[in-house]
């Protein structure tokens, strides 16, 4: 007996030591798995960004990590995501083997967890790369899977993204009006969801139909309205696409040069993405402009990028457009062999992707999915009858129920009353007179209710006539608003892009503040050999008026330096005067001689290092290396408007443009602004700090302006267009 209880101490000692290494294991191993959860969420978070910039192989390997988190964690549908952005990124990348290997584990995942919405949305995903290879009868039965999941769901975003999807496989057969059709109708929901960036994707492929179609007008004006929507989200993937469409729209209508600019735009935003298929479809774009521009060398060059792109994506449409370009360049090239072998390739790729056999499978998939709506509605539509008629069958017992008591209740009221009649005769004569008493003043309060309510409908509808006016109001605005901006567009493309100025000025400044989104004030430049003009001009008005001057004014100096080959100065601004006469009949109409335009006008030879300036009401400023300033000031006289005069004249002034001169041209919307006070920031204020900062960059100088200005403005409206161009000359 005392052996046993020596050793029954020790036995619990050893107890409480297992059982508090048990609890420590257990409280780790949850703490573990906490942290592996918030762990893999982050990394979640990470690959999603890195695929909104598109940077597919870092996203990829963020994405590994975080599945080794979630498998540690057993996170299933951390899993199944992290598979779907795996598969995303495979197929950005051109890789639509290892997309669809992701992607289907993924979709087995989301089945299992029976998850609708990641499963339509991997059905959705699914259907692309089966889309991207070509596969049209397996792409669309996929999108169908997936509508079918997300109409159920009520889910309008996914709706409208397969809607559109659906719109791409018709587009690839080559029925556009099919294509247009589910275009529209994703197109109407994006607008119901106010989903910018899906309505500018909307009107992308709209305006891919319409190309197509062969209705190119209409299919730039939907790119147009694309642009607009990709420039303000800085969409990078929506620009490079935009920009490529843009500029095969220019390849079929045979503008070499705008072609060129925006498809050399696209290629510098894709090369940094380094999508293949988008690539593909670039350099096959690149090759035709070359082709039809009879630089044959070029035109291979891009064509053999664009096969290689498009063969390790694997990309049937896209091999068959590329075969039969090649084929035309070798045909050009006298190359009749390899002509030949790529229109084979051409017309076999063509018929693996469209043909009678994926056209009927197609239709027939839509049928069975219409077919099997109508079921679904039919079976709604029953179940509904069905409710009804419970509901109906439920109120009749009630009812019936109801008049059993009410009778019953009845019966007791007669009794009762019958014994109770005698003794409460008087009494009911009395309530009687009561009761007509009542009932007159019942009748007064009925006629003053029903004044109140009459007065009260006025005001409803009055109140109805005034929001309706409103709203109509605000669409109108809107319209405005939204017309405006595109002209905005419009008038940002005519400006002189700034890298022009920068290979020649290296050092210089551009302040362009429209009042109204769009401006009566440009600026303009132009070269001829070794000579350079840059123009600053100020049009009447502002907003919209002065933007139709400035388009006319910009249009004007096109024609007389670069058509005419007009280089002097001031001869430019006496053709200039004439011109605008001319195009706004000054001569015929009194009341169009207001418009007119101020300019700042400079001629500069680099061989000469000589400058030459002419204005009309417009100095030019100049501050040399040593911070000595001059004005130079213009001809007081405008440029168009009217003209008491036989002849307007102009005069030329020889600058000098020593190394480190700098030479400013401005309008006066920078010198009249108003400050709270009504009093003008005006020109000594803004010479000074232009010989104040002389020795700074003249991006510093640019600083140190608006700096002023805002100072100067104390939030004030702006009262006028400003725009300012300051060069150095070395």
């Amino acid at each position: 007996m005392s052996n046993h209880f020596q050793h029954k101490p020790i036995a619990f000692l050893l107890v409480a030591v297992a059982c508090m290494l048990f609890v420590f294991s257990a409280s780790h191993a949850q703490s573990q798995v906490k942290s592996d959860s918030l762990l893999c969420e982050g990394y979640i978070n990470s690959t999603d960004s890195l695929l909104d910039l598109g940077e597919y192989y870092q996203a990829l390997g963020t994405a590994s990590l975080a599945l080794s988190y979630a498998e540690k964690s057993g996170l299933l549908n951390g899993i199944a995501l992290i598979l779907t952005q795996k598969g995303y990124a495979y197929r950005s990348l051109g890789d639509n083997y290892k997309a669809l290997e992701m992607l289907i584990v993924a979709l087995e995942n989301y089945q299992a967890l029976n998850n609708e919405k990641g499963e339509a949305s991997v059905l959705n995903q699914i259907g692309a790369v089966y889309r991207l290879q070509g596969s049209y009868p397996k792409a669309l039965e996929y999108y169908l899977n997936s509508l079918r999941i997300y109409e159920r769901l009520n889910i309008k975003s996914g709706i409208a993204s397969t809607l559109n999807n659906i719109g791409i496989v018709y587009l690839y057969q080559k029925d556009y009006d099919r294509a247009l059709d589910y275009y529209n109708r994703s197109l109407m929901l994006e607008q119901e969801l106010n989903n910018q960036e899906s309505i500018s994707t909307s009107y992308i492929n709209i305006g891919e139909a319409y190309k197509e179609k062969g209705q190119v007008d209409k299919a730039l004006d939907y790119y147009l309205k694309a642009l607009q929507i990709a420039k303000k989200y800085d969409d990078p993937d929506a620009l490079g696409v935009l920009y490529n469409e843009i500029g095969s729209i220019y390849i079929d209508v045979g503008n070499s040069a705008l072609a060129r600019t925006y498809l050399y735009e696209s290629l510098k935003i894709f090369e940094g993405i380094k999508s293949r298929n988008r690539l593909a479809e670039i350099h096959l774009n690149l090759g035709r402009h070359y082709l039809a521009t009879q630089n044959q060398t070029n035109a291979l060059k891009h064509l053999k990028t664009a096969l290689d792109n498009a063969s390790a994506s694997k990309s049937n449409e896209l091999l068959a457009k590329i075969n039969l370009t090649l084929s035309q360049c070798y045909q050009q090239q006298s190359h009749y062999k390899q002509a030949y072998t790529h229109f084979q390739q051409h017309i076999a790729y063509r018929d693996s992707t469209y043909n009678k056999e994926s056209t009927r499978k197609l239709v027939q998939a839509e049928m069975l999915h219409q077919f099997d709506k109508q079921q679904q509605e039919q079976k709604l539509l029953q179940d509904r009858k069905d409710s009804i008629a419970n509901e109906v069958k439920r109120r009749q017992t009630l009812l019936r129920n109801f008049l059993l008591v009410a009778v019953l209740l009845l019966l007791t009221v007669v009794v009762v009353g019958y014994l109770a009649l005698k003794q409460k005769q008087k009494a009911n004569e009395t309530l009687a007179q009561h009761q007509k008493l009542i009932l007159e003043k019942n009748e007064e309060l009925l006629q003053q209710q029903e004044e109140i309510l009459a007065q009260r409908d006025e005001i409803e509808h009055k109140n109805q006539i005034l929001e309706q006016s409103q709203k109509i109001i605000a669409a109108k605005n809107d319209r405005i608003i939204s017309s405006i901006e595109y002209a905005q567009t419009i008038q940002e493309a005519i400006l002189p892009k700034e890298e022009l100025l920068k290979n020649i000025f290296a050092d210089h400044f551009i302040v362009y503040l429209p009042k109204d989104i769009v401006s009566g004030d440009f600026y303009w430049f132009s070269s001829y050999n070794e000579k350079f003009f840059i123009a600053v001009i100020d049009c009447t008005g502002h907003g919209v008026p002065g933007s139709f001057m400035s388009m006319i004014g910009n249009t004007l100096l096109n024609q007389i330096v670069n058509e005419w080959q007009t280089h002097d100065p001031a001869l430019i601004l006496e053709y200039l005067h004439d011109k605008v006469r001319k195009a706004l009949k000054q001569d015929e109409n009194d009341k169009r001689a207001h418009m007119s335009m101020d300019i700042a006008l400079l001629a500069y030879d680099s061989a000469t290092q000589q400058a030459t300036y002419a204005g009309a009401r417009r100095p030019l400023y100049i501050v040399d290396c040593e911070g000595n300033f001059t004005r130079i000031p213009g001809d007081p006289r405008s440029v168009g408007g009217f003209q008491p005069e036989q002849k307007r004249y102009f005069t030329n002034h020889i600058v000098e443009a020593n190394n480190g001169c700098s030479v400013y041209l401005t309008t006066d919307g920078y010198t009249d602004q108003m400050n709270p006070y009504m009093k003008k920031l005006g020109v000594k204020p803004f010479t000074d700090l232009l010989s104040k900062n002389y020795k700074h960059p003249l991006e510093g100088q640019k600083t140190a302006l608006l700096n002023a200005y805002r100072a100067h403005k104390a939030g004030c409206e702006q009262i006028d267009d400003i725009c300012i161009l300051g060069i150095k000359f070395k």
